[in-house]
């Protein structure tokens, strides 16, 4: 039986390690039986996104600067120390106060938090594990309010 189970993970490997090298080939196939210039349009897509970069690199930039501040003045730890009492009454670690703050306006920017509770409670404590979770959810709550509003505005405008 366990030889059986080793046989299976190692196809499953093997398959694994050959599926995005497969994915692409089959995206340039179709590409090129399609018509489609794959080369420029490569090009074209690797351009877009290379601006796209440029232009949100500042913020980014500046919200890591303002995390950055916030936590070396303390400014999270005295928001951790008031707000804490309340929210390890339900569960919620003190430390994940400033993380859940900061994750409200860029997933990126809170990444640096997630590092320092790592570092100071580690990564298989309740605060690391839950950590952990708060992080895998990628949208940011401003942005899926944006989207809602956008969605709304339009179902009324439209609708």
């Amino acid at each position: 039986m366990e030889g059986q189970v080793r046989i299976m993970m190692n196809a499953l490997t093997h398959m694994s390690d050959i599926m995005i090298p497969m994915v692409i080939f089959w995206i340039v196939g179709y590409g090129i039986v399609s018509g489609v210039k794959v080369y420029e349009t490569f090009l074209k897509g690797a351009k877009e996104g290379l601006r796209i970069v440029v232009e949100i690199l500042p913020t980014l930039v500046g919200l890591m600067m303002a995390v950055g501040i916030l936590r070396t003045s303390g400014f999270f730890d005295l928001l951790g120390h008031l707000i804490g009492p309340a929210t390890q009454a339900v569960g919620l670690p003190a430390q994940l106060i400033p993380l859940l703050i900061v994750k409200m306006f860029s997933s990126s920017a809170a990444t640096g938090l997630v590092l320092d509770i790592f570092k100071t409670c580690g990564p298989d404590s309740y605060a690391g594990m839950l950590t952990s979770i708060l992080m895998s959810c990628t949208e940011t709550i401003f942005y899926t309010m944006i989207e809602l509003l956008v969605y709304e505005y339009y179902q009324v405008s439209l609708g």
